[in-house]
């Protein structure tokens, strides 16, 4: 499979999706994050927890997908960012006070 690639942008509104596109948008935020982490600086590291996660999101994309509308939409946008969020570290974006 190419990582290099870039995911499709998803145009639908996340409860406007049927059950394949479900699948289809829940692979595309698994192997982002997956991109995300493989690219990621060695002093971050490559957190366990993060592998156990998406082996089980990938694992659980039938009964994901399934989710009633609001279930699903509420996995959806926490997948979303958490994406966000290992962007701005991966890029340097992401700043601590201290």
């Amino acid at each position: 499979m190419n990582r290099s690639r870039q995911s499709a942008p998803i145009t639908a509104g996340p409860s406007d999706l049927g059950f394949v596109d479900r699948q289809i948008a829940l692979r595309q935020i698994v192997d982002d994050l997956r991109n995300l982490r493989d690219g990621a600086p060695d002093d971050l590291g490559r957190p366990p927890a993060l592998d156990r996660l998406l082996c089980r999101i990938s694992a659980s994309a039938i009964p994901i997908a399934k989710a009633d509308d609001e279930d699903w939409e509420i996995i959806f946008m926490e997948l979303l960012d958490l994406r966000a969020a290992m962007t701005r570290l991966v890029t340097g974006v992401a700043e601590t006070s201290h």
